[in-house]
């Protein structure tokens, strides 16, 4: 196998040599000896005496191949071991740079150096010079050579692997990374480089870059590993939404919050007719008249009393915050405007005792997508483009083998056409009695689950379209039998998840219409199962008698009873059965019936714990005010099994202490916000914290001080922003 050399650049003396003439060629001759391993291979200087009839005197010149280390020595063995010559190098040598060797007493016959065994012809060039002129032109030459390698030296020192000493500090300086007391070149450059790297801030690329600044430990080249497995985290969550107090003059407010001035003109909405227009509630606003003519020819009479469906949702939910004195609309539909009234998507507002500004407010707060405070006191009130045609589906459900009613408003106008059509989704069928093609059609529910119902109204070239879904409830289930979430007949349960301390359980107590009996575990279940269980007492209103929970929270019951995941119910003035229903459409996520008894499962919800704000409605907060939080369980019931942590969005809303031990809420400005409040382990790494270790076959290594430092130094450089670093389990060294 043939070992590759590198090649050295040619010395000065034997390029400053080719350009002689042949007088001076005698004086010039030199010979390059081949080194193979650690063998000189035989050589004589019968040419040079064949040629010029003189014996030479010959000085031998080592050259360096390669970076040669400070502390090297080159021992050359003559003849059969007669006479070894070592040559130090104390400074060590550059690429391309000599030195000459003693003078020997025979021929070379062996090269070997520290540091290096073997192929000693991949590190150095050994070459004899033959005549005088020779030798001059080397001690001439030797400064270019050495030049020569400081060069290339100084090229490449830009570069943080080739450059060392006070150079490697400047580099490293512009990057921010000061050497350590006593840090030496290698493990410097290698937080250097690390500096220089781009690198994701994920516990793989953290270690990766741990592993490659901190170099070997104990032999291992991959030391370090980083685990970012949080322990349980027990949190639950308080959508908020803020909306201001009052809107100031001349100023408008988005869906999202976001304040400004003039609102831009309406977008091109495409078809629009005026006949599709719903008249207001009388009983919801006042109306004023229509404004005075004269009105331009070929356009709809403007009528404020008309609107789109979502205006009239919008102008519903308002009469409620405003109390007893309605709202008046002063403008609706009015083809003349040039804002979303032409199209019927917004009113002009006043009141005859609520402030202009307040009562902007409280349009946003009802759901108009955009409100503006005029100049002139009224407040502009706008939905955004939504459907024309609305579908009455009734309580929006049908039970199998059952009909329900549905229509659209209004009514097809003389010409145009209606056609029904059906979407299932998962187990849910249903079919329509025909025909279906008229403003009122009967849905026939076949099989449990939701189905898709659209209505489409084509008027000459124009298609108008609305969609709305529908819940086929199933018939009363037998004996033995279940129902899944979605309609899905005898589906598997839920799986079983990870245990959870009972602390972390509801305690539902609502005795006016739930028999618990003596248990008090039968109070106690996971939240999103309270919740549901909420709605089945809902859904039991004029039923005689209490609904019975015969079983909950059982530490020695099933997989599902152990987390609070499964009731036992019975009711006295249903059958289990019709039970079994209603706990479906309470939204259990299995339901089944044995033994004259109703089993509800539930699958694992994403918040065990409970935030609470007094004095909140539908968790609207008003800016500038200050809402007292609460949470469940309490810190003293959980105790040493963790601790409590506040947290909140970008700004919308802001956390203070208001008390000592009590947390508040305070509205900032219009926007969607919410409150978490999370219990990390009192032990063991939580949220936003990752642990470094060393990897499992270093376990009884101590660290020494040095390479504890050295981590320490790399840590502070590779923080990733908002994430803790736990180095407790490292040991040895200086902690």
């Amino acid at each position: 196998m043939t070992t590759a050399t590198t090649a050295a650049p040619p010395m000065a003396a034997t390029d400053m040599a080719l350009r002689l003439t042949t007088p001076f060629a005698r004086g010039a001759d030199h010979l390059e000896l081949v080194v193979r391993g650690e063998l000189i291979e035989p050589y004589d200087f019968e040419l040079h005496k064949a040629l010029f009839g003189v014996t030479p005197d010959p000085l031998y010149v080592l050259q360096a191949r390669q970076a040669v280390a400070p502390g090297t020595t080159v021992t050359l063995t003559v003849g059969d071991g007669a006479q070894e010559i070592t040559v130090p190098l104390p400074e060590g040598l550059l690429p391309g740079t000599t030195v000459a060797v003693p003078r020997p007493s025979g021929l070379f016959t062996r090269i070997r150096s520290t540091g290096l065994s073997g192929a000693q012809e991949t590190r150095w060039r050994l070459t004899a010079l033959l005549g005088t002129t020779g030798k001059i032109l080397w001690a001439l030459g030797w400064e270019r050579d050495h030049l020569r390698a400081q060069l290339d030296r100084t090229v490449t020192a830009r570069s943080p692997r080739d450059a060392r000493g006070r150079t490697l500090d400047l580099l490293g300086a512009g990057l921010s990374v000061v050497r350590s007391s006593g840090e030496d070149d290698d493990a410097y450059r290698r937080r250097v480089l690390l500096a220089r790297r781009w690198t994701l801030p994920t516990p793989t690329g953290l270690a990766a870059a741990l592993n490659a600044g901190i170099g070997k430990i104990g032999g291992q080249s991959d030391p370090l590993r980083v685990d970012d497995t949080n322990g349980p985290l027990r949190r639950g969550l308080l959508p908020l939404r803020v909306v201001p107090a009052e809107l100031p003059r001349g100023r408008s407010i988005d869906a999202l919050g976001r304040s400004g001035g003039d609102p831009q003109p309406p977008v091109p909405e495409g078809y629009f007719d005026a006949y599709y227009l719903l008249d207001l509630d009388p009983a919801v606003v006042d109306i004023a008249p229509p404004p005075p003519g004269p009105y331009p020819p070929g356009l709809p009479l403007p009528a404020p009393g008309r609107t789109r469906p979502a205006v009239a949702a919008a102008l519903g939910r308002l009469a409620p915050l405003l109390g007893a004195t309605r709202a008046r609309v002063t403008s609706g539909f009015d083809p003349r405007a040039e804002d979303a009234r032409a199209t019927g998507r917004a009113v002009l507002l006043t009141h005859p005792s609520t402030e202009p500004g307040r009562l902007a407010a409280l349009a946003h707060r009802a759901g108009f997508d955009l409100v503006v405070h005029r100049p002139d006191g009224q407040v502009y009130a706008e939905a955004a483009p939504d459907e024309q045609l609305v579908m009455h589906t009734g309580a929006g459900t049908v039970t199998e083998g059952q009909q329900l009613t549905l229509s659209v408003t209004p009514a097809p106008p003389s010409g145009a056409t209606i056609r029904w059509y059906l979407v299932h989704c998962g187990p849910g069928r249903a079919v329509f009695t025909e025909p279906v093609d008229q403003a009122s059609v009967q849905l026939t529910g076949q099989a449990a689950g939701r189905v898709v119902v659209t209505a489409e109204l084509r008027d000459g070239p124009h298609t108008l379209t609305v969609t709305r879904d529908v819940t086929v409830l199933p018939a009363p289930l037998a004996d033995g039998k279940a129902i899944g979430a979605d309609g899905k007949r005898d589906p598997a349960a839920p799986a079983p998840g990870a245990p959870i301390d009972p602390v972390f359980l509801a305690v539902h107590d609502d005795p006016s219409h739930v028999d618990y009996g003596t248990d008090p575990n039968r109070h106690r279940m996971r939240r999103e199962t309270a919740q549901h269980l909420d709605r089945l007492v809902v859904l039991l209103t004029g039923q005689t008698g209490k609904l019975v929970v015969e079983a909950a929270f059982a530490p020695t019951g099933s997989a599902l009873a152990k987390e609070g995941r499964e009731l036992r119910l019975k009711h006295p003035g249903v059958t289990a059965g019709v039970l079994a229903v209603l706990a479906h459409q309470a939204g259990f996520t299995h339901v089944s019936v044995g033994s004259g008894s109703v089993t509800a499962r539930q699958d694992v919800g994403d918040h065990p714990v409970e935030v609470h704000a007094t004095g909140l409605t539908d968790g609207v907060l008003e800016v500038g005010t200050v809402a007292k939080l609460s949470v469940s369980p309490t810190e003293t019931a959980v105790g040493t099994l963790g601790v409590l942590v506040w947290s909140t969005g970008d700004g919308a809303a802001s956390l203070l202490t208001t008390a000592p031990a009590e947390m508040s809420v305070r509205g900032e400005h219009p926007g969607l916000a919410w409150v978490q409040a999370a219990y990390r382990p009192a032990a063991g790494p939580g949220a936003y914290q990752v642990t470094v270790r060393l990897r499992p076959e270093l376990a009884t290594h101590a660290l020494t001080p040095a390479e504890r430092d050295l981590i320490t130094h790399l840590l502070a450089e590779l923080h990733p922003l908002g994430v803790e670093v736990v180095t407790k389990e490292l040991t040895g060294g200086t902690p």
